[in-house]
C-alpha cells in the first residue's frame, strides 16, 4: 500500500503535471509539494509542453494560492533529479513530455495506460472523481496538517475535476466536497473560468445536438473540461428533454457530463452504463460525468466513432431496465418463495443518537448517499459489507433481536453521517450496536431475470437499482413496498424455506 512517506527516501524531487495542468493537477501536485518540503526535501513542481498555462482561473489560483510551478519549455534539457512524481498523469503517458529521472513514482486517478514498470512507487485509484482527491487521503493517512492554501487548492480542484462537485463519484470526494475552504477565493476562480474565446463553443454546441427518447445528446468543440457541465446546465432547461449528455474528443478519449431531470433516470447510472466496458463514469443522481477511452471503445464494441457509439450505448440503456413501483405494479409476491433471514449479527444504530432529533442527514456510504432526518422512530441498519439503509423502529423491533456488543467490520470506507444543516461529520460504527434476524423475520424474492429499478414507497426522488442475478424482495405479509438486495448478499444472508 503507497504511502506519501514512500517518496522520503529522496531528496531531489521533482513533481511534474502532465502539459498544460489543469486545477486539479496543480492542486494535486502542491499538497505533495507542501508535504515534501514540510519533511525538508528539495523539491519544485514543474510542467513542460509547448504551451504555457493561459486561462485565468489558472492563473489566479497559482496567484492567489502562492503555488510555485515553473515551466520547462524542454524536457530534454531538465536536471535529472534524483525523484519524479507525476501528478494526476502517468510517466510515458502521451500528454506528458518525457523527463529523465533516476527513479519515477505516480499518483493519478486515471485508468492505467502505461506499464507498471515505468515507476516503480506510486498509486493509481480511477475509482475517483479527482486526483486532489487521492492526494487528500493520501495527506490525511499521513496525519498532515494542512494549511489553507493546500485546502484551497485541493477543494478547488476537486471542484474544476468534477464539473462543480456534479460527478462526485467516490464517498472519498464527497469528504474533501465537505471540508472547510475560502468560499469567496473559490467563487472569485469559479466566475473566471470562461474565456471570450469559449464563448462561441457554448453557443455551437447547445446547436450541434439530436433527442433519442427524451435524451439529449449534444457534442462540444474541444475545451477546458469544466465547461461542459456549464453548457450541460443550460442544455438540462430544453422542454421535453429528460436527460441531456454533452460530449468533446480529447487527446485518449471521450469527455461527458450528464444531467437527468426525471426520477427514472439516474444521471450517476446512465454515466456508468456509457462507459461501462471503456472508461468510467459515475456522480449524483442529477448531475455525472465520465471519460470512455478510444482504446476501450474500440475493444468494447468494435467502433472507432463516438458519437455512433454513444448513440447505440443509449438506445441500450432506455431498453436495458425493467420498472417496478412499488405498491402500483402487478407483481404476485405471494406466488414467490420464501426466505428467512439466516441468523448473521448486523449492525444498526439509532439515527437520534447519532445527531439531535430532527436533524437533517445524509448517511455516506460506499454505494452512495442516503438524505433521511433523524428521529427517534428511524433505525439505521448497517449490512455485512458496509451498505446503509433506513428502516422504521416498529419494523426493526419486531424482526430483530439486539444486544449492547459494538458492532464491527473491516469495510473498504467506514459509513458516516453528516449534518446537511451545519455540516458536521460524525462516523456511523461508534453509535452500531450489533443485531440478529429474529424467527419472524421472512420474506418473498425471486432473482431478477434483467436490470431492474425499483422505486420505494419511503424514497420518492431515487430508486435501488438491480442486476441480473440481484433479488426482488418483499416483506412477507407487507408487499406494498420492495427492494432489491445484492445477489451475493441475498446468497449468504437468506436461507429458502422448505
Amino acid at each position: 500500500m503507497f504511502a506519501l512517506s514512500d517518496l522520503l527516501k529522496y531528496d531531489d524531487i521533482a513533481i511534474q503535471c502532465h502539459n498544460n495542468p489543469d486545477p486539479d493537477a496543480i492542486g494535486s501536485a502542491f499538497g505533495v509539494y507542501t508535504y515534501l518540503k514540510n519533511m525538508g526535501k528539495t523539491v519544485k513542481i514543474i510542467y513542460s509542453g509547448v504551451e504555457r498555462i493561459k486561462k485565468s482561473n489558472i492563473k489566479y489560483m497559482i496567484e492567489w494560492l502562492n503555488i510555485p510551478i515553473e515551466h520547462v519549455p524542454n524536457a530534454k534539457e531538465f536536471p535529472k533529479p534524483g525523484l519524479l512524481v507525476t501528478v494526476d498523469c502517468q510517466y510515458g503517458e502521451g500528454n506528458v513530455s518525457r523527463i529523465e529521472a533516476e527513479a519515477v513514482a505516480v499518483i493519478d486517478h486515471h485508468l492505467q495506460v502505461v506499464e507498471e514498470d515505468e515507476y516503480v512507487l506510486g498509486v493509481i485509484h480511477s475509482k475517483l472523481g479527482s486526483c486532489a482527491t487521492l492526494v487528500w487521503d493520501l495527506l490525511q493517512k499521513e496525519g498532515f496538517t494542512m494549511d489553507d492554501s493546500v485546502r484551497n487548492a485541493l477543494y478547488y480542484g476537486l471542484f474544476c475535476d468534477t464539473n462543480g462537485l456534479s460527478e462526485l463519484r467516490h464517498p472519498l470526494d464527497r469528504d474533501l466536497a465537505d471540508i472547510t475552504f475560502d468560499a469567496g477565493l473559490i467563487r472569485k476562480l469559479k466566475n473566471s473560468a470562461i474565456t471570450a474565446e469559449e464563448l462561441p463553443i457554448i453557443g455551437k454546441t447547445l446547436l450541434n445536438q439530436e433527442t433519442i427518447k427524451g435524451i439529449g445528446l449534444f457534442r462540444s468543440e474541444p475545451c477546458d473540461p469544466n465547461l461542459l457541465g456549464f453548457v450541460s446546465d443550460i442544455a438540462q432547461q430544453v422542454v421535453y428533454i429528460d436527460c441531456c449528455i454533452i460530449y468533446n474528443l480529447q487527446q485518449h478519449g471521450v469527455k461527458l457530463s450528464v444531467r437527468s431531470s426525471v426520477r427514472e433516470i439516474m444521471a450517476s447510472e446512465i454515466a456508468g452504463f456509457l462507459c461501462s466496458g471503456a472508461g468510467s463514469g459515475g456522480g449524483t443522481f442529477d448531475k455525472a460525468g465520465g471519460f470512455i477511452t478510444f482504446q476501450g471503445m474500440k475493444e468494447a464494441a468494435g467502433e472507432t466513432d463516438p458519437e455512433t457509439y454513444l448513440r447505440n450505448r443509449i438506445l441500450a440503456y432506455i431498453d436495458h431496465f425493467d420498472l417496478i413501483y412499488a405498491g402500483k405494479n402487478n407483481i404476485d409476491f405471494s406466488s414467490m418463495r420464501i426466505y428467512k433471514k439466516m441468523a448473521i449479527p448486523v449492525g444498526y444504530a439509532k439515527s437520534a443518537e447519532v445527531f439531535p432529533n430532527g436533524t437533517k442527514i445524509t448517511v455516506r456510504t460506499l454505494e452512495g448517499d442516503v438524505d433521511a432526518v433523524a428521529e427517534e422512530g428511524i433505525y439505521l441498519m448497517i449490512g455485512v459489507r458496509g451498505e446503509v439503509y433506513p428502516i422504521k423502529k416498529e419494523r426493526f423491533q419486531a424482526s430483530y433481536k439486539t444486544s449492547d456488543a459494538p458492532f464491527a467490520a473491516e469495510l473498504e470506507y467506514t459509513p458516516a453521517i453528516l449534518n446537511r444543516v451545519t455540516g458536521e461529520r460524525r462516523e456511523l460504527m461508534p453509535y452500531a450496536y450489533t443485531c440478529v434476524p429474529n424467527d419472524e423475520k421472512y420474506v418473498r424474492a425471486r432473482p431478477l431475470a434483467k436490470p431492474t429499478k425499483v422505486f420505494t414507497s419511503w424514497d420518492t426522488d431515487k430508486y435501488f437499482s438491480g442486476a441480473a442475478g440481484d433479488w426482488l424482495v418483499a416483506n412477507e405479509g407487507s408487499y406494498d413496498d420492495c427492494y432489491i438486495v445484492q445477489g451475493d448478499i441475498f446468497t449468504d444472508t437468506y436461507a429458502e424455506m422448505h
